[in-house]
């Protein structure tokens, strides 16, 4: 599994939410576990509270939210942003090998992170160990339309990788229905929990590939990553007239719950 440490200083930046969204996300996460007062909620791969932050907004201090990551870093950052609110409980560890006792969480939160784990059924099987008899799983991600700018910058990028000999592809699950296959009993119900509209240059993406925001990219060594780079803002200048106007883009973010 891959630590976010690198990008602990620009992930709120990177990948958070608008503040009306985040609390969106968070109500409609409320709304499809309708958690008791006394259910323990696990979220691995918790970072800088992109979730946690406005859930517990919503369940207040008493609530009973444990967060795991690898990265110290990230979880630094989420532990600055409260003051006042008591935050989640947080352990460094590993997915892999979670560090706490059998059948313990109501619901297991995971949001970008099952496919950065390349052995998926190893995680799986630790989160079954820990998920309560009537416990569930509950995926978050970011819905993106496959013909937006950075998508289409972005699945370029890989395939200029890939004709260099690297793979960024991703190493674990592509996508979170992708677990039902591990889970032949579960069955899921999928939401759209918000929408919204951003607008985005091709030059926001460029960029972002260039100071290596995302984790794709850090795959890249760095004796071919300029050549890469290269070749991608050539292609980006051939495709629009002009890389610095915005582009009003939909943007959704949506829940998936995996029952037993």
């Amino acid at each position: 599994m891959t630590s976010f440490d690198r990008a602990a200083d620009i992930y709120d930046q990177t990948r958070g939410f608008p503040q009306d969204v985040g609390a969106q996300v968070a109500k409609a996460l409320v709304d499809l576990l309708k958690p008791s007062s006394s259910d323990r909620v696990l979220e691995i791969g918790i970072g800088t509270g992109r979730i946690a932050q406005p859930l517990i907004e919503i369940l207040g201090n008493g609530h009973h939210l444990t967060g795991i990551d690898l990265s110290r870093n990230m979880m630094d950052r989420l532990r600055a942003k409260f003051d006042s609110a008591r935050p989640p409980d947080l352990i460094q560890g590993d997915a892999a090998s979670l560090p706490f006792p059998d059948h313990v969480f109501r619901a297991i939160i995971t949001v970008h992170v099952l496919h950065l784990i390349r052995d998926p059924q190893k995680v799986i099987t630790e989160m079954n160990r820990v998920r309560a008899k009537d416990g569930v799983f509950v995926g978050g991600w970011n819905d993106h339309n496959p013909d937006s700018v950075a998508e289409r910058i972005n699945k370029k990028f890989r395939a200029l990788a890939l004709a260099h000999g690297v793979s960024t592809e991703r190493q674990g699950l592509a996508n979170y229905s992708d677990l039902l296959q591990h889970l032949p009993m579960a069955s899921a119900t999928e939401i759209v929990a918000a929408e919204w509209m951003v607008e985005r240059a091709p030059r926001f993406a460029l960029q972002a590939i260039a100071e290596r925001h995302y984790s794709s990219s850090w795959i890249i060594p760095d004796s071919i990553f300029p050549i890469v780079l290269a070749e991608i803002n050539d292609w980006a200048s051939r495709e629009w007239d002009d890389l610095d106007r915005a582009v009003p883009e939909d943007r959704r973010f949506k829940w998936m719950k995996i029952e037993f």
